[in-house]
C-alpha cells in the first residue's frame, strides 16, 4: 500500500514538472500553470484520500495523470475524458458491469481518439447517469444512492462545464471557460472522496441491518435478509464442517459441492467458517462484500456459540437424569431392605413378646418384668409405624409400565386423610416419569397430613395434549410455599424431565399442585 503510495506521488511529481514547465512555454501566466497543476493534483489527492476500490481509486489517480500528460502532449488532451467516463461508470467497485455500462465505452474510446465534438463528449457525459441508474448495483438503499448519485451529479457537471466552454468559444462569455472547465473536475476529485465515505457508511450498517433482520432466527433468518439486502433471491450461506472438511447446508445438513460460482469464503478468527454464495453485483463493491462477510462471521460464530451452549445443556440434563436414576435407585433398595428385613424382624420381636403369658417368672419381679414387656412390646410398635412411614414415601415396586395407578392408590389407601382418587385411561408412562409422578403425589400428601390440617384431599390424573397432568389438592388452610425445599425438590424432578410444577396455595382456601410432564417413552 506505502509502495503504491509512493508511485503514485512519484508519477504526479515529474507530471506536474513537465506540465508546468509545457504551459510556461506555451506563454502561460505562472497562475494558469498552477490551476493547471491543481486540477491533475486534485485527482491524484482523491485517490490517496478515498476509501473503498483500490481498482476505482487507481482510475480516477489516472483521470489526473491524463490531465497533466495532455499539458505536455497534445495528442492525450482529451484522454482524461475517457478516463473519467470509466472511473464513472465502474464506481464504486472499479469494475464496469452490466450492457449499458459495457456500450457507453465505446464513445469515451473514440473521445480520447479526439474524434467525436465537444458536445458530442459533453453529451457522452450527460448519458452517464441514466445509465447509472438503470445498471446500478441491487443493494440496499443507502448504498445504492451513493453509487448512483455520484457518477450521475459528476456527469452532468462535466458535461455542463463543456457546453459551456463550447458556447463560450463563440461568444463573451462572463467567465473563462477554462476556469469554469477545470473547476468542475476539481468538484469532481472531491465528490468521489465524499462519495466512496458514503457508500463506506451505507455498506458499514449492513452487517447490524442483517444480523438485527426481522426475517426468522439463526442462519435461515440471515439468509433471507441477505437475499433481500443484496436482491437475490437464490443467495445461500453454507457452513464449513471442520470436521468432514466440507460445506454443509444449515439448514438440512445436506452436503454442498466444493466449488460453486460467485462463492465468497467467510473467516472467524482466522480459520474457513462458512460461504456466500450469491451473483449479486453488489458484491463486486469491497466495502459491502466486507460488510456482509462480517454479518455471516458474526452469524456463524453466534451459531457456534449457542450450539456450544445447547450441547452443554443437554449433558447437565442428561447428567441430571442420571443422578435422579441413581438416587432412586438407591431409595428403592433401601425402602426393600427394610420392608423385607427390618419391618419383619420388628414383626417377629413384636409377636414373640406379645406371647409374654406362656412365659412363667416366679417370684416376687414377675410384675416388674411384665411392666417391662409392655414397653418393649409398645416400643417396637413405634419403631415399625415409624419405618413404615419412612418406606411408605417410596414406590412400592418399580414404576412404568403403567404401574403408577396402582402406587398412587396405594399411597392414598395409607393416608391418614380420606382421599379420593381419579386416574383416567391413559398410554403407559416410562419408569422415570411414573416415578416423577409418584414422588409428587407423595411428598403432596405427606405436606397435607403434616401441614394443611385437610379434611379431604383428592388426586386427578390424565393425559392431555401429550402430556400427563396430575393435581393433588386438599380443602385445608393453605399458605403453602412454593419455594420450601420439599415443593423445590419435586419442581427441580420434574424440570430434569422437562415438566414443571405449578402451586396454587391461599390462605384458609387450600392448596393445589399440579404436575405437567411429557413422555418421550410413551406407547
Amino acid at each position: 500500500m506505502w509502495a503504491a503510495r509512493a508511485i503514485i506521488v512519484t508519477v504526479f511529481a515529474a507530471l506536474s514538472v513537465e506540465a508546468a514547465r509545457a504551459d510556461l512555454s506555451a506563454g502561460a501566466t505562472a497562475v494558469l500553470a498552477a490551476v493547471d497543476v491543481a486540477v491533475g493534483l486534485a485527482f491524484a489527492v482523491a485517490a490517496l484520500a478515498a476509501v473503498g476500490s483500490h481498482a476505482e481509486r487507481l482510475t480516477v489517480a489516472a483521470v489526473g495523470a491524463a490531465w497533466l500528460a495532455g499539458s505536455t502532449f497534445a495528442v492525450t488532451r482529451s484522454l482524461h475524458q475517457s478516463v473519467l467516463v470509466v472511473a464513472l461508470l465502474a464506481f464504486p467497485a472499479g469494475r464496469i458491469r452490466g450492457v449499458e455500462r459495457v456500450l457507453l465505452t465505446v464513445p469515451a474510446i473514440a473521445a480520447a481518439l479526439q474524434i467525436v465534438p465537444q458536445p458530442g463528449v459533453a453529451a457522452l457525459f450527460a448519458a452517464v447517469a441514466p445509465v447509472a441508474l438503470l445498471s446500478a448495483p441491487r443493494t440496499r438503499p443507502a448504498v445504492r444512492g451513493a453509487a448512483v448519485a455520484f457518477p450521475a451529479a459528476a456527469g452532468a457537471v462535466v458535461a455542463g462545464a463543456l457546453m459551456y466552454s463550447w458556447w463560450g468559444a463563440r461568444h463573451d462569455p462572463p467567465m473563462s471557460p477554462l476556469v469554469v472547465y477545470e473547476s468542475a473536475l476539481i468538484a469532481v476529485a472531491a465528490g468521489f472522496v465524499a462519495a466512496t465515505r458514503a457508500v463506506r457508511r451505507g455498506a458499514g450498517r449492513l452487517a447490524d441491518q442483517a444480523i438485527g433482520g426481522d426475517r426468522g432466527s439463526g442462519m435461515t433468518g440471515l439468509r433471507a435478509v441477505l437475499a433481500d439486502l443484496l436482491g437475490d433471491l437464490d443467495l445461500r450461506v453454507d457452513l464449513w464442517d471442520t470436521t468432514a472438511k466440507q460445506y454443509v447446508d444449515p439448514a438440512t445438513g445436506a452436503t454442498r459441492p466444493f466449488d460453486a460460482e460467485g462463492a465468497s469464503p467467510v473467516r472467524v478468527d482466522g480459520a474457513l467458517a462458512a460461504r456466500i454464495v450469491t451473483t449479486a453485483t453488489a458484491m463486486a463493491d469491497p466495502p459491502t462484500a466486507a460488510a456482509v462477510r462480517t454479518a455471516v462471521g458474526l452469524a456463524v460464530a453466534n451459531h457456534r456459540l449457542r450450539a456450544a451452549h445447547e450441547q452443554r445443556v443437554a449433558e447437565l440434563h442428561a447428567s441430571r437424569q442420571r443422578l435422579l436414576a441413581v438416587t432412586d435407585r438407591e431409595r428403592d433398595r433401601a425402602a426393600g431392605a427394610l420392608r423385607t428385613q427390618v419391618i419383619a424382624a420388628l414383626d417377629r420381636a413384636a409377636e414373640a413378646l406379645a406371647a409374654r403369658d406362656r412365659i412363667h417368672v416366679p417370684g416376687p419381679d414377675a410384675g416388674d418384668l411384665g411392666t417391662l414387656l409392655d414397653e418393649v412390646v409398645a416400643g417396637i410398635g413405634v419403631a415399625a409405624a415409624d419405618v413404615r412411614r419412612i418406606v411408605g414415601g417410596a414406590p412400592p415396586s418399580a414404576l412404568g409400565d403403567g404401574r403408577l395407578r396402582a402406587a398412587v392408590e396405594s399411597l392414598a389407601a395409607a393416608s391418614p386423610v380420606p382421599v379420593s382418587v381419579g386416574i383416567e385411561p391413559m398410554p403407559a408412562a416410562g419408569a422415570a416419569v411414573e416415578t416423577a409422578l409418584f414422588y409428587v403425589c407423595s411428598e403432596a400428601l405427606t405436606n397435607i397430613v403434616k401441614h394443611a390440617g385437610a379434611g379431604r384431599a383428592w388426586i386427578r390424573l390424565r393425559y392431555t395434549d401429550g402430556r400427563f397432568v396430575l393435581e393433588v389438592g386438599d380443602n385445608g388452610c393453605g399458605g403453602a410455599d412454593p419455594h420450601g425445599s420439599g415443593l423445590q425438590g419435586l419442581a427441580d424432578r420434574l424440570a430434569a424431565h422437562g415438566g414443571r410444577l405449578t402451586v396454587a396455595s391461599h390462605a384458609n382456601h387450600g392448596t393445589l399442585l399440579t404436575a405437567t410432564i411429557g413422555n418421550p417413552a410413551v406407547r
